[in-house]
């Protein structure tokens, strides 16, 4: 695996003081925070980089997010969980020399995250709106069935990566990669 990478992000005003759903500390937001994106808010008239860019179309993943209470919502966190767990690939930006690519990572609040998406849509909405690619341009990803990503828990801790960020543009929840296998495995034993 080549290094993560570091990446700037858009301002938007949100509040920061969100807790972690998850065992593990939330990175804690800041102005350079993606978690801070409200996709409900009106595209800006500004030119830039995603100016005028429709968010991508709701899902399950968005609206279980959406209703958990908190930390000890743990009906709620686990739905969200299997959902999120049940896709057939989560998406990553890729980065890096053709053939030798890892999936982007940014770093939060001191924390290295790896951006994942839960659809290529998703990946390119963001890739787009943070000015990695333009609106016409092909996005280089990366699909990953869930458990093979679960099985990387080991390489990630390692590596640094301190966990995944869904969606981080739109919904912003995660796990800690020392809780991926733990979580995998406590969904699919209640399956």
């Amino acid at each position: 695996m080549s290094d993560p990478t570091s990446m700037p992000f858009q301002d938007d005003e949100r509040p920061q003081d969100r807790e972690s759903l998850y065992e593990g500390e939330r990175p804690a937001a800041t102005d350079q925070d993606p978690l801070d994106h409200d996709p409900t808010a009106p595209a800006s008239d500004e030119a830039g980089p995603g100016a005028g860019l429709l968010p991508p179309a709701e899902t399950q993943t968005d609206l279980l997010a959406a209703r958990v209470e908190g930390p000890d919502d743990h009906e709620g966190m686990t739905a969200l969980w299997r959902e999120t767990m049940g896709l057939e690939h989560w998406w990553f930006i890729a980065v890096g020399e053709e053939g030798q690519e890892s999936p982007a990572a940014a770093q939060i609040a001191g924390q290295m995250m790896l951006l994942t998406f839960t659809n290529a849509e998703r990946a390119r909405h963001f890739a787009v709106q943070n000015g990695m690619i333009d609106a016409d341009e092909d996005l280089r990803a990366i699909a990953l069935p869930p458990p093979e990503v679960v099985q990387s828990d080991d390489a990630y801790v390692q590596a640094g990566i301190a966990g995944l960020m869904f969606d981080p543009h739109l919904t912003g929840y995660f796990m800690p990669s020392e809780q991926l296998s733990v979580v995998w495995n406590a969904i699919r034993s209640s399956s």
